[in-house]
Parts: C-alpha cells; structure tokens; sequence
C-alpha cells in the first residue's frame, strides 16, 4: 500500500471529523449548563423582584390608608381613592418613586403632629 491509499485517506479524514464534531459536542455541553446556570439566575432575580413589587405595592397602600385616616377630619379635603399605577413610567425609576413616596408620607405625617389641636386654630 502506498500513502495515497484512498481507504487509509478515508480514515484519516474522518477520524478528523470525528474528533471535530466530539469537540464541538463539549463546547455546546458546556455552553448549555453555562445557559442553564443564567437562566436559574434569572429566575431567582425575576421572583425577587415579584416579591418586592409586592412589598412596595402593599407598603404604598398602608401608608395611603393611614393618611386617608389622619386626615379624615379634614372636612374641607376631598378624599380620594390611591391613584393607579402608571404603566408608562420606565422600571429603573421605582426606586426613586418609591423613595419620594415614602419622603411625602414622612412629610405629611410631621405636618400632621405639628398641627393644633382640635378646636384650636
């Protein structure tokens, strides 16, 4: 046999790509648990933000009833029911909103310890 054997050419060119398709095999095996491994990740962030959309919804509530109680002998002041969200304000700002929620409500409850008492204004 000589070296340009085609049966020993075959193997030597498919022994190739048999190497080549076992390497690639590893390289998309490691990709996949790498994908798997973000998308647990992004999961476990996307329940963490449930969770604290909740906790900010129920903690906006509380405070807008408490005021609604404080001030409901303000006979002058019409009382109104806690606006809706706005779908149209970017994600990145509710912290901030949130923030200048609960500055408003620190205000207003400070305003509210400084007043006279009833029946002396």
């Amino acid at each position: 046999m000589t070296d340009t054997d085609p049966a020993r050419r075959y193997k030597e060119i498919t022994s190739g790509m048999s190497d080549a398709v076992e390497d690639m095999r590893l390289r998309d095996a490691a990709l996949a648990r790498a994908l798997e491994d973000r998308l647990v990740e992004l999961q476990e962030q996307m329940e963490a933000a449930a969770d604290a959309e909740l906790h900010t919804l129920i903690g906006v509530e509380l405070q807008w009833e408490t005021a609604l109680t404080e001030l409901y002998h303000e006979q002058w002041m019409t009382m109104r029911t806690l606006p809706k969200q706005d779908p149209a304000v970017p994600p990145g700002r509710l912290d901030y909103l949130y923030d200048v929620t609960i500055q408003r409500f620190e205000a207003l409850m400070e305003a509210l310890r400084q007043r006279p008492p009833l029946g002396r204004r």
